[in-house]
């Protein structure tokens, strides 16, 4: 165990040293995902360090709204809107397919290529009387695909990572850093203890952000954290998700993982002729709209565009918007999805 926990944290140094966007972020992921898969042995990251992550992720996006950035996206508000729609709708559709070819359960199929949360769909799962065994390797092949492609793409797009957050020196006012960082952690901790208690769909990551952006647009500090903190923070996320490859599913399952991988592959395809389409009629960058519809988890997606050119408030509201789409809408449609005929466990 510790010897694959020095090997992600190694993984990660060397993914950073590479320059790769949220190189800590891939770089841990792909060496947990490693010992978990092959070793069955996971990382251990303590619980309160893993809600820690994605809040303290969501105060560091705050820094990212400001006037210039609320215009643009005031922009391109109603095209945003349709892509929300539109990634939900590709997933669906390859989801339907893909139990047609397989004969699986149609809600399970559907709720493993939803992306909606890894951690949601398997709950909503349970629920809904899909097998959640299979739901959660669905849902982590399509995340690590996601994530893996995203990275390449935003490698690709850039020379040079621009600073993944703000300085100290770059916020209004120009505060002194201890003072920056410690309103950075407070809108952290409060608003991912509000998200977590109020119940929001990826509480921990929404609500510092639902705290941090109107206190950013009265032009109060958030944003900037100690040097080392977020390369920290990015390698719990990737250990995070390369620790939820269960081993004995996948070697069971070698076909289903098989047809779960040609269903991700598929999903971020779809998703890539949108974000095209989107950038050729809308006039927004390709890097942008790409990191906007790419069917990841909120968090992960925008914790790579960080690296990048993208616009962080665009790709955030169409993430965003996804996610609640999926957590309060989608359930309704499921409920009326039948069974497939046959589930191979």
């Amino acid at each position: 165990m510790w010897s694959v926990t020095v090997a992600s944290l190694l993984g990660a140094a060397l993914a950073e040293g590479l320059h790769l966007p949220a190189g800590a972020l891939l770089g841990g992921m792909l060496v947990a995902l490693v010992g978990s898969v092959f070793a069955s042995v996971r990382v251990p990251i303590p619980r309160a360090l893993q809600m820690a992550a994605p809040a303290v992720l969501g105060a560091a996006l705050c820094a990212a709204f400001r006037p210039s950035a609320w215009a643009a996206l005031a922009e391109h508000w109603p095209i945003a809107l349709l892509n929300v729609v539109a990634v939900v709708a590709i997933a669906q559709g390859v989801a339907l397919v893909f139990a047609r070819l397989s004969g699986l359960d149609v809600r399970t199929v559907t709720l493993g290529l939803m992306p909606g949360g890894a951690s949601a769909m398997v709950v909503l799962s349970e629920e809904l009387g899909a097998d959640s065994r299979l739901v959660t390797l669905f849902q982590y092949v399509r995340l690590g695909v996601v994530i893996l492609v995203a990275g390449a793409v935003g490698r690709w797009a850039i020379d040079t990572p621009q600073l993944p957050v703000a300085s100290a020196s770059a916020l209004p006012g120009a505060p002194p850093p201890g003072l920056a960082w410690g309103v950075t952690l407070l809108v952290a901790a409060v608003g991912g203890w509000g998200g977590m208690r109020l119940r929001l769909p990826a509480g921990a990551f929404l609500g510092p952000l639902l705290v941090g952006v109107p206190l950013t647009a009265l032009g109060i500090p958030v944003g900037a954290l100690p040097p080392g903190l977020l390369a920290l923070l990015m390698w719990v996320l990737g250990v995070r998700v390369g620790s939820q490859f269960d081993a004995e599913a996948v070697w069971r399952l070698r076909r289903v993982a098989v047809g779960a991988l040609g269903g991700a592959v598929a999903v971020v395809g779809g998703c890539v002729l949108l974000a095209w389409a989107w950038s050729s009629l809308g006039g927004v960058d390709l890097l942008t709209t790409y990191f906007a519809t790419s069917p990841g988890g909120a968090d992960t997606m925008l914790a790579i565009a960080l690296g990048t050119h993208a616009s962080l408030p665009l790709v955030l509201s169409v993430q965003v918007g996804r996610l609640l789409l999926v957590f309060f809408v989608v359930p309704i449609l499921f409920r009326r999805l039948s069974p497939g005929r046959r589930n191979p466990l």
